[in-house]
């Protein structure tokens, strides 16, 4: 069974002026199916007969009256679904002049055609409702935006947790040499500024790297946050990792003092 729609849709937009091979390409472009659209063209055809010529009086004189809006109607559409086979006009001409249809209704009724074809819209889209695509959604930014502050957390405790460890570190590497002999962990001067010039130095070296890593991490963590299933596997392994290092952290300096 044809679409309703779809045979009113052709059915409006030949009367427009619009040829059958028109029609099947917009149709095609907008999914229709091909078989819908040749048996909706079908039923349209079927019902198009030849139209009836103006009944002449008992007297068989022709009645002499303006050709009235309904007439030219009938005239136009018979035109159209006749030029929608590739007839040529001369031969619809002739062809309606034998059934006896005055001359100046078949004239008036190929001016109208003409006008319409020269004022005919450009291509419509006509999508079938059931296949039409949904229109994009605009991009939430505010579902975004707890990521982008978590990351940007994230990144900054990282950084600083890690310069801490490698300034941990340059405290428990820092050397000098006391009676000709090399220390470890112990300082000149009585506030120990060396030792904290070098570590700070030493930790500061790489800030960059450290950086850099952080933020690699911290939109790891986002991406593995993002999926729910694994969300709290994942928050569960980075609190032990970062643990982990807190420890080692506290393991250093235990050992320096």
């Amino acid at each position: 069974m044809a679409d309703l729609q779809l045979v009113n849709y052709i059915k409006r937009h030949l009367e427009k002026g619009y040829t059958k091979r028109e029609l099947e390409n917009i149709l095609s472009k907008n999914n229709w199916n091909k078989n819908e659209v040749k048996q909706a063209f079908r039923i349209i055809e079927t019902k198009k007969k030849m139209p009836k010529p103006v009944q002449k009086q008992k007297n068989s004189e022709k009645k002499i009256t303006q050709p009235n809006f309904e007439q030219i109607n009938t005239l136009k559409n018979f035109i159209i679904s006749i030029r929608a086979r590739k007839v040529d006009d001369a031969k619809i001409r002739e062809a309606l002049s034998k059934k006896k249809w005055p001359e100046k209704s078949i004239d008036l009724a190929f001016s109208e055609l003409k006008k319409e074809n020269k004022e005919k819209p450009s291509q419509k889209t006509f999508v079938k409702p059931a296949i039409q695509k949904k229109p994009r959604q605009p991009f939430n930014f505010k579902k975004l935006l707890p990521y982008l502050i978590g990351i940007i957390v994230l990144t900054i405790v990282l950084t600083g947790t890690i310069f801490i460890s490698q300034y941990v570190v340059g405290l428990s590497t820092y050397e000098i040499k006391i009676n000709g002999m090399q220390e470890t962990g112990k300082c000149k001067s009585l506030d120990c500024s060396d030792m904290k010039n070098f570590a700070f130095n030493h930790a500061n070296e790489k800030l960059i790297l450290y950086f850099g890593i952080s933020i690699i991490v911290s939109l790891l963590m986002a991406g593995l946050y993002a999926f729910e299933k694994i969300r709290t596997a994942a928050l569960w392994g980075a609190n032990l990792l970062y643990f982990g290092f807190l420890i080692f952290i506290a393991y250093t300096w235990m050992s320096f003092i």
